[in-house]
């Protein structure tokens, strides 16, 4: 069976969910493969009521030494850094968290998961990947309560299978926030934390899930590039 590398950007609201199922696809349908988890922010206590953790911390690091002891057969990487533009020269302070650039992070054949809440971050990540030949980047969130969508980006052989989001998303054209990545540690203080719903991150989590299930494992189509759901209609 082929090795993968799955890369996690964001362990908070849907990361700390969909780690656990992505450690649990590699370390039995994908033995001695990586899962890299990338965070620059830390777990507090005020998170508890949606992410999964069990003390304070990096969020890469906690969660990477969380499931280690679990999963002998994958290997478990945490990078505590925020990712950035090509471009960024801002100043890395004792008082931060170090900074990676996209393209130092995703390589060829990288399946990669941008499960951070802000479009600026995942601009910077869909723009890295799309200069790669073969590449996966899978992303969701929840724009309000209990709705939300993911979307399934792919390139094989150089050719685009599904397109990139800004096809279909003016705000990965133009964000309308900043890459937290980018701001200083009083400015991402600031961040106003959005109507996120653990409900809501779990369902994300699960339907990133299904599509690597159908798109990685059993390599099929991705037919449906974007799909949305309403919890509170029940449906998708």
């Amino acid at each position: 069976m082929t090795t993968k590398r799955f890369i996690v950007i964001g362990a908070g609201g849907i990361g700390t969910w969909l780690t656990a199922g992505l450690v649990r696809l590699l370390e039995w349908k994908f033995p001695g493969s990586a899962l890299i988890i990338v965070d620059g922010d830390n777990y507090e206590q005020k998170n508890k009521e949606r992410q999964e953790f069990t003390k304070i911390g990096n969020k890469a690091v906690v969660k990477a030494h969380e499931l280690t002891p679990q999963f002998p057969n994958t290997t478990i990487i945490p990078i505590p850094k925020w990712v950035v533009s090509e471009d960024f020269g801002g100043v890395t302070t004792e008082e931060d968290a170090p900074k990676i650039k996209a393209s130092d992070l995703i390589n060829e054949g990288d399946i990669v998961f941008a499960v951070v809440d802000n479009f600026a971050a995942r601009k910077i990540i869909f723009d890295s990947a799309s200069r790669l030949n073969n590449v996966d980047v899978f992303t969701g969130g929840n724009d309000d309560a209990l709705f939300g969508s993911v979307y399934h980006y792919q390139k094989r052989d150089g050719k685009q299978i599904t397109e990139h989001p800004v096809a279909f998303h003016p705000e990965y054209e133009n964000p309308p926030d900043k890459n937290p990545g980018e701001l200083s540690c009083q400015q991402r203080s600031e961040i106003e934390g959005g109507t996120q719903l653990l409900a809501t991150n779990m369902a994300v989590a699960a339907l990133i899930l299904g599509r690597v299930q159908k798109t990685i494992v059993l390599d099929q189509s991705p037919e449906e590039t974007e799909i949305y759901f309403d919890l509170g209609l029940g449906k998708s």
